[in-house]
């Protein structure tokens, strides 16, 4: 992806340097985006340079964006593997949830697995989930027009729950 931004900008600047050398060549420049006639080349050449300075600058500059979007996605992927190889396939909702909600993403993968074992589908006829909620919980949280059964909204609902000094509910915390 670099070295697309790269061969990008460098073929947009090829392509300005020779437009406006042609038009230099002419007797002409560009001025707000339109071409003028200038008394000798040199006038020209040195009328169209701002604008080739301005191109240069704006390539520079998407490269320079391309190239944190690039930084910022092998960070976010880095982080994703991360949590995958620490908390399992729940890792990264588990980091997401703790994250948003200032919570220990070790501590809620521990009461998980206590719970439930990981099987966001676990039900022991009252309470459900991968953090067992009970029903009537479960609706008391900003999640409970979900599925009880929806594992990445189970960690968030238990993960605010927390946030709300409400920890204590679960016996394996």
């Amino acid at each position: 992806m670099r070295y697309v931004a790269m061969v990008v900008a460098v073929g947009l600047l090829v392509v300005g340097v020779g437009v406006y050398t042609a038009q230099a060549a002419e007797g002409k420049a560009a001025r707000d985006g339109r071409l003028i006639e200038l008394p000798g080349r040199e006038s020209a050449i040195s009328a169209s340079f701002p604008v080739w300075q301005n191109k240069v600058e704006q390539s520079r500059i998407a490269y320079v964006a391309l190239q944190e979007q690039e930084r910022l996605k092998q960070e976010k992927e880095r982080k994703r593997a991360e949590a995958v190889a620490s908390f399992g396939e729940w890792g990264p909702y588990l980091v997401e949830a703790a994250e948003q909600y200032g919570q220990d993403p070790a501590a809620l993968y521990r009461t998980m697995i206590c719970e439930s074992g990981g099987d966001s589908n676990a039900d022991n006829g009252v309470c459900k989930g991968l953090f067992q909620f009970n029903p009537g919980t479960w609706s008391g949280t900003p999640f409970g027009g979900q599925s009880i059964y929806d594992g990445p909204t189970q960690i968030k609902a238990a993960a605010w729950m927390w946030s709300q000094g409400r920890k204590g509910e679960w016996t394996c915390s």
